[in-house]
């Protein structure tokens, strides 16, 4: 019997929602136009602090479809809060996380579905291209996957976004993790499972904009750089190493030229020297001050979110 057919069937899915009132109606008569009236399917909206009618919409939608579910923050906790939020208040045997703008398209989900019922634990969706992306947001992804690729300890598929099927072993072991910035899609990678990746193409935004700017997309990067691995580190203390040896060089060569009598013009390479090392003191100590930060935060023991409305059976507050 297949990791994914035993036991029950029932599949969760969960869709963060941030200001997304144009959308809900549209997801959801999507995903029910693919699966129909199922009742081994839950469609769990979380609303990260939205200032819109999102949690309304999906009010309404609850009293029309019963697999309809509400978690809704105070505040905006962020996208990959809501997500664990969700993963967390799941019951079904494989969770699915999508977005709520139909760039992930639900029209793969049964596909989805169908692999994990083949025996996948994982599958991992892989967008090719995104068709409304100027050349400006394309080149920021790719230079994301880049970096995290290039500072993690574990690869990560560019490409690969939140949108995924998680079997129930994958969930309880994200669900191990306590980090308070935790990056799912690190967390995944980090656990091991082989993914089953499907390649495809995000149509473009139906309503309204995208929440996620570059600001975020920073944000994110550093979050999931320190999350991931230690690198950033070491990186520093690399950077002080060769800082020392190009010192070393450098004094050797002033010796050198005041055993020869040559008068050595002080005054511009003392700035330019001084300068550079302050320069990679700040970046070092902006490195470490990253990881205090991280390590302040954990020892907080704050909650990673609040939910102050839920169709859950889940404790209102998570840690």
């Amino acid at each position: 019997m297949t990791s994914g057919s035993s036991g029950c069937e029932f599949v969760s899915l969960v869709l963060p929602a941030f200001n997304e009132e144009l959308n809900i109606r549209r997801v959801h008569e999507n995903i029910r136009r693919v699966f129909g009236t199922s009742e081994n399917l839950e469609i769990i909206f979380v609303d990260d602090g939205s200032t819109d009618s999102t949690a309304r919409c999906v009010r309404e939608l609850r009293q029309q479809d019963s697999g309809v579910r509400l978690i809704r923050f105070g505040r905006n906790f962020g996208h990959q809060a809501a997500l664990l939020a969700g993963i967390e208040a799941a019951g079904g045997a494989a969770v699915i996380t999508l977005d709520c703008d139909l760039q992930h398209p639900p029209e793969l989900l049964p596909q989805m579905v169908q692999a994990w019922r083949d025996g996948a634990r994982l599958v991992q969706m892989v967008r090719r291209q995104t068709a409304d992306a100027g050349w400006f947001k394309s080149a920021s992804s790719r230079a994301f996957y880049w970096f995290i690729n290039h500072v993690s300890e574990v690869p990560i598929a560019a490409g690969a976004a939140d949108y995924q099927l998680l079997d129930r072993h994958v969930v309880d072991a994200i669900l191990m993790f306590k980090d308070r910035e935790p990056f799912l899609r690190g967390l995944v990678a980090w656990l091991g499972f082989t993914p089953l990746r499907i390649e495809y193409d995000a149509p473009a935004r139906t309503a309204g904009a995208s929440s996620y700017t570059l600001r975020k997309m920073v944000k994110l990067a550093f979050q999931a750089a320190a999350a991931l691995s230690p690198k950033p580190l070491r990186f520093s203390l690399y950077l002080g190493c060769l800082t020392a040896l190009f010192c070393l060089l450098y004094s050797l060569y002033a010796v050198i030229e005041f055993s020869r009598g040559n008068t050595v013009q002080g005054w511009t390479s003392m700035i330019m020297t001084v300068t550079f090392l302050g320069a990679v003191q700040l970046i070092s100590v902006g490195v470490l001050g990253e990881y205090i930060a991280r390590i302040y935060e954990q020892s907080r023991n704050m909650p990673r979110f609040v939910v102050v409305e839920s169709d859950a059976p889940a404790p209102q507050f998570k840690t």
